[in-house]
């Protein structure tokens, strides 16, 4: 089954969230009107607060409204709340498969942040965004073709087959094709959509000067770690080109720290339920 682009249920950022996206594009982002922008569109203000609340996020106390919530997260970090509500609205009706895949997501993003912070604080909330949107093209193949992509994804577990794998069998692309089409729509800069576009397919790392390296590697550790944290024997993989023992080396991080970034996701999902 050969299928193009044209084919797809692409995903289409609210009205309301492009204009979230360029507040905070902005050098000097206006935070009143971000606060009012947030706030004129329910489903993206109960988005924000939901992603505060989230395991990503250490918290004493809930948040239950917007102007903490944007101070909890941060501007960059709204970008992903505004990624998180377009998700959601690919995910009506709500499915078993769509529901595995957006907390793949979430669990993605949580250790891609923790990685980040103990090798590069800096791309932290870089790290985070990626690891949330970096399977955005599972979702559109399963709306776009329920009946057959809920078969790949059982059979990609029941036969621990690659779901890349079987997307190309399945689709002749793979979600990285989709994600390098839907990349604009959420006005990413270039190293996030080198990374998203090819990050099933990338080169072996063999440095980590460029941006798009860390990125890559920050996210195939996270791959290697997340069986370790959600606790399941049945679960979906992908391609993932390096080792974790490579990974290790270059990211600078030994097994005592990789259990203490696995215990901390833990610890925050459980948190979080």
């Amino acid at each position: 089954m050969s299928i193009d682009l044209s084919q797809l249920v692409l995903p289409s950022v609210a009205p309301e969230g492009l204009k979230v996206l360029n507040i905070i594009a902005n050098p000097e982002p206006n935070i009143k009107l971000l606060e009012k922008t947030i706030l004129s569109d329910p489903t993206l203000a109960s988005t924000l607060i939901k992603y505060a609340n989230s395991p990503l996020y250490r918290r004493a106390h809930q948040i239950s409204n917007v102007p903490t919530a944007i101070r909890t997260l941060g501007l960059k970090s709204i970008r992903s709340a505004v990624a998180m509500a377009t998700m959601r609205t690919m995910m009506a009706p709500e499915t078993a498969v769509s529901r595995a895949i957006l907390n793949h997501n979430l669990d993605i993003a949580l250790l891609s942040k923790l990685i980040a912070r103990k090798t590069q604080p800096q791309l932290a909330d870089d790290l985070e965004f990626l690891g949330l949107i970096h399977d955005m093209g599972m979702l559109i193949l399963n709306q776009s073709f329920p009946e057959e992509y809920q078969t790949l994804f059982t059979r990609a577990i029941d036969d621990k087959i690659s779901i890349t794998t079987l997307e190309e069998e399945q689709f002749e692309l793979s979600h990285d094709i989709i994600m390098a089409a839907v990349s604009e729509r959420f006005r990413l800069p270039e190293p996030y959509v080198d990374t998203l576009a090819n990050y099933h397919i990338h080169k072996p790392t063999t440095s980590l000067k460029q941006r798009t390296g860390h990125y890559s590697c920050i996210l195939d550790l996270a791959h290697y770690l997340w069986p370790m944290v959600i606790d399941e024997e049945a679960f979906f993989t992908e391609v993932i080109i390096d080792s974790q023992e490579r990974l290790g080396i270059l990211l600078d991080l030994n097994e005592s720290q990789l259990q203490e970034i696995v215990s901390e996701a833990r610890a925050q999902k459980q948190q979080a339920d």
